[in-house]
């Protein structure tokens, strides 16, 4: 039998990526504190140390989606205008949604009775929502009145979380050619709608 590993940064990467694993093959179900363990030739108690138990350990995914989406969308090229730069975020985040879908639904849906965010928890999610809000004022130009690139970007994060669940569910259509015209459709409505 090997030494134990010692609990250090290391190791705590290597029970979050254990995590990570479990959550992309299984679902939240998958993510127990002992397969997390087992999953990084560790034990439960090493997640008790490095994380307070379960609930610091899904806050540290949490945490990890939103460094992995806001990692994804600092990879998108400069847009060539302001309305191929909202969608080409809308289909990084289409992208991610799609190859991370429990984490996904870790970042946005509380799958985990364990963890409910807190403010700080909640400041993961910022620097998404400032990128975003980036990319729409570009659409929206000039503010007409306080708060309208606010308000459009709000919408259209709502826009593209419903066409997500939809597609993630089945029901956004049975093709992959109807599926982007759906959000192609959906999203150029949007986008033509908060243009001045």
């Amino acid at each position: 039998m090997g030494r134990p590993k010692l609990r250090t940064e290391s190791l705590r990467t290597d029970l979050c990526a254990s995590a990570l694993r479990l959550l992309d093959g299984g679902g939240p179900a998958a993510v127990t504190t002992r397969a997390v363990a087992a999953g990084a030739s560790s034990s439960i108690a090493a997640v008790d140390e490095l994380f307070g138990g379960k609930p610091g350990l899904v806050r540290a995914i949490h945490a990890e989606g939103f460094r992995m989406l806001a990692a994804a969308f600092a990879a998108l090229p400069p847009p060539k205008d302001p309305a191929q730069g909202v969608l080409d975020w809308a289909y990084a985040t289409r992208s991610f949604a799609l190859a991370h879908r429990h984490l996904y639904e870790v970042m946005f849906s509380r799958p985990f009775a364990e963890f409910d965010p807190d403010e700080e928890d909640l400041r993961a999610a910022e620097e998404i929502y400032r990128f975003v809000l980036g990319r729409v004022v570009a659409v929206v130009g000039p503010v007409r009145r306080r708060g309208a690139g606010r308000d459009a970007a709000i919408g259209l994060l709502a826009l593209v979380r419903g066409l997500v669940a939809m597609e993630s569910a089945g029901v956004l259509g049975s093709t992959p050619a109807s599926r982007d015209r759906r959000w192609r459709a959906a999203l150029t409505a949007a986008i033509r709608g908060i243009a001045p």
